[in-house]
This record gives structure tokens, C-alpha cells and sequence, in this order.
């Protein structure tokens, strides 16, 4: 009553076999390019520090300086600022915009002056710059 009559036919006997010789046996190596001969990784070219940071005297004439002065502190140098060259208005925004850096950067902004302040990465010890700058 089934609509599909079982197929009783046997496979195993098939005689186009022979027709499908693919070229591989099962005692062939085939070099697959992951050998257990594998080369050790070269060491990595020896890459130079840059330049240690160090103190950088900055005079900005523009608020389009702040760019600059923020990477300096970035690259971990320590910026004595003098503002006294550049416009009350600009220097409120140069001053806001190198504040914002320094709170990314985790690093200290202090007046020592009226017109200068220091600007430091973290772990820099600043008392010494201050001193100098005040004069005592």
C-alpha cells in the first residue's frame, strides 16, 4: 500500500567503479604544509624607546596650539606653559581643552604662576618644577 517500493537492488557491485580513480591512496603523504618540523617564530626586530620625555617650554600664540601641547603630554613630557602671548579668550579655551587631556591622560595641571602652569603625565613628580618656577 506504500506509495515508494523498496529498492532490493545491491550497490556494493557497482561497475563504473574503476571510472573514479581520484589519484590518492591510503599509503600516500600528502605534505599539508603543518609538518611536526616547525620553524621556531624569528623574534620580533628590536624595536628603540623613543627619546625619554622631558620638560618642553611652551609659549601658544592660538587656541589651535591646545592640539600640540596635548600630544606632548601624551608622549609623556612634562609642559611648563607660559600663556602670557595669547588672547585672555583664546587661553580660557586653550586652558579648557588641555584640562580635558589631562583628566584622559590621568596626568596633573597646576598653576604655578599667573600666567604659567605646569602640565604633567602621571607619576610625575611636579614640586621640583614648581619650586623652580616660584623661586623658592
Amino acid at each position: 500500500m506504500g506509495l515508494f517500493k523498496k529498492n532490493t537492488e545491491n550497490y556494493t557491485n557497482n561497475p563504473y567503479e574503476d571510472d573514479f580513480d581520484n589519484g590518492f591512496t591510503t599509503d600516500e603523504v600528502v605534505d599539508d604544509g603543518f609538518s611536526s618540523d616547525v620553524q621556531p617564530v624569528p623574534a620580533e626586530p628590536e624595536v628603540f624607546a623613543p627619546a625619554a620625555p622631558a620638560l618642553k617650554i611652551v609659549n601658544p600664540k592660538e587656541y589651535k596650539d591646545a592640539i600640540e601641547i596635548a600630544n606632548l603630554l601624551i608622549n609623556g613630557n612634562t609642559i611648563l606653559l607660559n600663556i602670557e602671548s595669547i588672547a585672555k579668550e583664546q587661553a580660557i579655551r586653550l586652558l579648557d581643552y588641555l584640562n580635558g587631556a589631562v583628566h584622559v591622560a590621568g596626568g596633573i595641571m597646576t598653576k604655578v604662576s599667573k600666567t604659567t602652569i605646569v602640565i604633567a603625565p602621571k607619576n610625575v613628580d611636579v614640586s621640583s618644577i614648581q619650586d623652580m618656577v616660584s623661586g623658592d
